[in-house]
This record gives C-alpha cells, sequence and structure tokens, in this order.
C-alpha cells in the first residue's frame, strides 16, 4: 500500500512539473508571439513607405531588477529596388525597461555609399546594391544606372558576397555584378537581352 502510494505521489509530482514547465513555455511563446506583434505595428507606423519589415532577432536580458525582458532587433528597408536602398535596424525592449529606447541604427542612408578597401564589409545585401555601382571597380556599371533611370537591381546571396542584376527595360543589356564581403567587386558580366 506504502509502495502505491508513494508510486502515486511521485507520478503526481512529474506530472505537476510538466505542466508548470509547458505552462513557462506557453507563457514565453505567447510573449514572443506579443512582441513580435508589438514591434512589427510599431515598424509599420514609423516606417510606412518600407518595402521589407522584420524581426532579425532577439536575446533575453536582465534589468538591474533582475527582471528579464527581450531586446529585439528589427529591419526596416525603403527604396529596395533602387540604386540607394535605406536600410535601418530598430532596437525594442519588450517590455518597456525605464521607457529608454536604442536609437535606430542606419545601416544605410541617403548618401547612398558604403566602404571600400582595407577593412570594409559588406554584411547586408543593401550595402551590396550601392557597392555594386558605387566601387571604383565598377564605373561602367555607374553610367549604366545613371544613364538608364528604370535601372533595377535584384540581389541574390552566395558563398562570400552577393551578385548584383541590374535590369533596364530602356536598354538591351544589362550587368551582373559581383560584391564580395571584404568590398571588392569581383566579376562584371554583361547580359544581353
Amino acid at each position: 500500500m506504502e509502495e502505491k502510494l508513494a508510486v502515486i505521489l511521485i507520478m503526481l509530482l512529474l506530472a505537476s512539473l510538466l505542466i508548470v514547465g509547458g505552462m513557462k513555455f506557453y507563457e514565453e511563446d505567447v510573449e514572443i508571439g506579443d512582441a513580435e506583434e508589438y514591434v512589427l505595428e510599431d515598424l509599420a507606423q514609423k516606417q510606412p513607405l518600407a518595402d521589407v519589415t522584420e524581426i532579425l532577432g532577439w536575446e533575453t536580458k536582465t534589468n538591474e531588477l533582475g527582471e528579464e525582458y527581450l531586446r529585439i532587433r528589427a529591419r526596416a528597408t525603403l527604396g529596395m529596388k533602387t540604386p540607394c536602398p535605406i536600410r535601418i535596424h530598430y532596437f525594442y525592449h519588450y517590455p518597456v525597461q525605464n521607457f529608454i529606447a536604442d536609437p535606430p541604427e542606419y545601416i544605410t542612408d541617403s548618401g547612398c555609399s558604403v566602404c571600400e578597401g582595407t577593412g570594409c564589409v559588406i554584411a547586408f545585401e543593401e550595402e551590396a546594391i550601392i557597392a555594386s555601382h558605387t566601387n571604383s571597380k565598377a564605373e561602367r556599371v555607374e553610367k549604366y544606372v545613371n544613364g538608364y533611370p528604370d535601372a533595377v537591381p535584384s540581389v541574390e546571396a552566395e558563398a562570400g558576397g552577393w551578385k548584383v542584376a541590374w535590369n533596364s527595360d530602356s536598354a538591351k543589356y544589362g550587368y551582373v555584378v559581383e560584391v564580395k564581403k571584404n568590398g571588392e567587386i569581383g566579376d562584371i558580366d554583361t547580359v544581353y537581352y
């Protein structure tokens, strides 16, 4: 009888632990879902003309009171199909921590320039688009982009960088530019239509 009672108590204890663990998982899942919804709604209000808005990731942080919160990194890109796309990273604290927000981080801006040379890192597709026509080794692509105002870029990630294709309905040709992550321009191929 005592053995059966001990087995029942152990089973009840295990069941309780599973229920509490499941509730914690559900609570965390709901909190992340709520946070994502809040961030995407806020981005839509901050950048209503953005071509791309997305959450890039989050991490759990602890404030000075020992309370956990999420630090969420999100992105908004404006003008993705232009020669000079603007990419901005926003950081959110959820729930709000002391009402102090991190300032937005402008990855690219209206200056339409990115690094070139030693120490350069092209980390994002918007930077690759800009480098594909502003790099000193891409002069013919720059002439193409300036000569055909309807030129539109498309980007494809590849090992070690990107391929940026430039096409214009007004031209009988376009370019495919290899942009390496270190900022160097690789092959520039002319594509005829």
